[in-house]
């Protein structure tokens, strides 16, 4: 055999196991991506027909009342963990939160989905208010759900903690869950990780750091630490996340919570027809605003 086989039987070789085992690949194709919508809404209508979900008619109520439950916080870990363990750790916490829904134009089902995570071992997830707010969402019959990992789709039955102004909501399935522990004793220039859904793009895994903290009103009050005030409280990271990622978690070296995917935003010289863009910030709700949540 010529050294060219050699090499050829190699490079075929690690491209046929280019994963550890166990390593999930996502189906990004446009089959895999259909498939799995059509999965959504066939659960999503048996979900409708058998009710005990939130739907499109009893949301806003429960969004303007939400049923307060004080939650217990975990613990946060202070062993750091390699970056596959910490990814590893919030794909059996995360879950793709949203919108399932019939449009007034057909009868096939379609999805608004974000993203979120277990708080609580008994099926409390966080997760932002704007990927519960069915606002803006064209549909004539449609439920909220929640997606985990494996793909099972479960029903939301409960929201107990909805701030607009934070972008920040509580919300309850069914179901056991693997609570993330939340860390709010965190600083600039700390390790910052997302495991999201940007555009689409499944199990996309991302490092960065924290860049700052910031108010964005001065509307908080003299009381800093209040609800209020932590509503305007918001935190840069330089992970990367577009839309399809609201309500994922951020997490710190050790695994834990310190924020979640709220908004993206580019910066540039607006005065250029071309808008050029000069940086584009990344931010999150902090956990320090879901602790608070947590114990209404």
């Amino acid at each position: 055999m010529t050294i060219r086989s050699l090499l050829f039987l190699f490079a075929f070789s690690a491209s046929v196991s280019a994963q550890a085992p166990g390593v999930p690949i996502f189906d990004q194709s446009r089959e895999g991506l259909k498939k799995e919508n059509i999965h959504i809404g066939r659960e999503a209508s048996a979900l409708l027909e058998n009710g005990h979900i939130l739907t499109l008619e009893s949301v806003k109520e429960a969004m303007e009342n939400p049923e307060a439950v004080k939650v217990p916080l975990k613990k946060a870990t202070m062993r750091v963990l390699e970056p596959a363990a910490i990814a590893k750790k919030a794909q059996a916490s995360i879950y793709r939160v949203g919108w399932a829904y019939l449009c007034p134009h057909c009868d096939h089902w379609h999805t608004n989905l974000g993203g979120g995570y277990a708080v609580s071992d008994d099926g409390v997830l966080a997760t932002c208010a704007h990927v519960v707010d069915p606002e803006g969402i064209k549909m004539r019959k449609g439920c909220l759900v929640a997606v985990s990992h494996t793909g099972q789709v479960f029903p939301v039955t409960k929201i107990h903690a909805y701030h607009d102004q934070m972008d920040a909501a509580l919300v309850r399935i069914d179901s056991e869950t693997k609570g993330l522990a939340l860390n709010d004793q965190v600083s600039p220039g700390d390790a910052a990780f997302c495991l999201s859904r940007p555009l689409k793009q499944g199990k996309y895994f991302t490092r960065g750091i924290i860049n700052r903290f910031y108010w964005n009103s001065n509307k908080r009050g003299k009381d800093e630490s209040s609800l209020e005030a932590l509503g305007y409280l918001k935190m840069n990271v330089s992970s990367r996340w577009a839309p399809g990622s609201s309500g994922s978690p951020v997490l710190d070296q050790f695994g834990n919570v310190i924020g979640h995917v709220a908004t993206i935003k580019a910066l540039g010289n607006n005065a250029k027809k071309d808008k050029e863009s000069f940086i584009t910030l990344h931010s999150a709700t902090p956990a320090r605003g879901v602790m608070a949540l947590m114990q209404p």
